[in-house]
């Protein structure tokens, strides 16, 4: 009898790992966050997850760089400096797969906010390649063309990388060789035309990189601006 209870409780001991990490909430694998602050009228932000501070605050065009974080089933908030209210209520939970990279993106005006998701690319492109993706974050201008050029290049010369980019979307990524270039210069114009809302100037790249060029309105109301996410390398 004696040995039958022994083994039991040995065997009750083996599977409690097994019980507690299954009925601990959310998952126990390693996951990255970032989150982007692209509203150009919102006031400086804090990023939460889980009731904790996700990095450090965002001013406008900041981001928390990625974060790492477990997996499962998420807690999620971006509140102004100061107060308790969640300016992405839309977002409040999240659901984060294991082993991956993810970007919240708050754009819009502080009376419009919403949050983007975005699964980003965090596997290295083939040698002398990089990947580019572009988000269109800029309320104010409205759906566009993309061209992805190398410097110098007239526009009129060549056809759109991506067509019709929609405000608050963001495309696929975009493989580009970096054999004979490490610089491109991107232009988001008007669609059907060359008519240039932002112009990048030179990028330059390495190989092996995977970035997200955001495109933004301008601070105050100026031009239209960007910034860069690095992805991968």
């Amino acid at each position: 009898m004696e040995s039958r209870l022994a083994k039991l409780r040995a065997g009750m001991l083996a599977l409690a790992p097994v019980f507690l990490m299954f009925g601990c909430g959310g998952g126990s694998t390693g996951t990255t966050l970032r989150v982007l602050n692209a509203s150009p009228d919102e006031a400086t932000v804090q990023a939460i997850l889980d009731g904790a501070d996700l990095g450090p605050t965002l001013a406008y065009e900041a981001n928390t760089g990625y974060q790492t974080v477990k997996s499962g089933s998420r807690q999620f908030a971006v509140e102004a400096v100061g107060t308790t209210t969640n300016l992405l209520p839309n977002n409040a939970t999240l659901s984060l797969a294991g082993s991956t990279e993810t970007t919240i993106i708050m754009a819009g005006f502080a009376s419009s906010l919403q949050g983007m998701v975005l699964t980003d690319d965090n596997t290295e492109p083939a040698s002398s390649t990089i990947n580019v993706r572009v988000v269109n974050a800029a309320p104010n201008l409205g759906s566009v063309d993309v061209y992805m050029v190398q410097p110098g290049t007239t526009l009129s010369s060549v056809t759109p990388t991506l067509h019709n980019l929609n405000y608050a979307t963001a495309s696929d990524y975009v493989n580009l060789s970096t054999g004979s270039t490490t610089s491109y210069e991107i232009f988001l114009t008007q669609v059907g035309t060359t008519f240039t809302y932002l112009d990048t100037g030179p990028i330059t790249f390495a190989s092996g990189q995977n970035r997200t060029i955001v495109g933004l309105n301008g601070a105050s109301g100026g031009a239209y601006t960007f910034t860069t996410l690095k992805d991968l390398n």
